[in-house]
């Protein structure tokens, strides 16, 4: 018993102190690296696919015959395509 009470009072921490104090940072940094890259690589095939969408959206209207307010129509489906992504990835597409 005099062994315990000699090391806590030499140390200061507990050795579940210590482990805690040394996994901590460890665990924190591992979560943000697999969090961030993560999101970075879904971020970028759902951007890949809204920007095809919207080149598509544009292909249609330019090559497809419509009528004037038909046209009027897609384009500004088309334009709300744009704006959504800009608002959701602060990028042009």
């Amino acid at each position: 018993m005099t062994n315990t009470s000699q090391t806590n009072s030499r140390d200061g921490l507990s050795p579940t102190t210590k482990l805690w104090l040394f996994l901590t940072p460890i665990v924190v940094v591992l979560t943000y690296l697999f969090v961030t890259t993560n999101h970075e690589v879904i971020d970028s095939h759902e951007q890949a696919n809204d920007r095809a969408a919207i080149k598509s959206c544009w292909k249609n209207h330019a090559n497809t015959p419509l009528s004037p307010i038909e046209q009027k129509y897609v384009a500004e489906a088309c334009e709300f395509m744009e704006n959504e992504f800009l608002l959701k990835y602060r990028s042009k597409p």
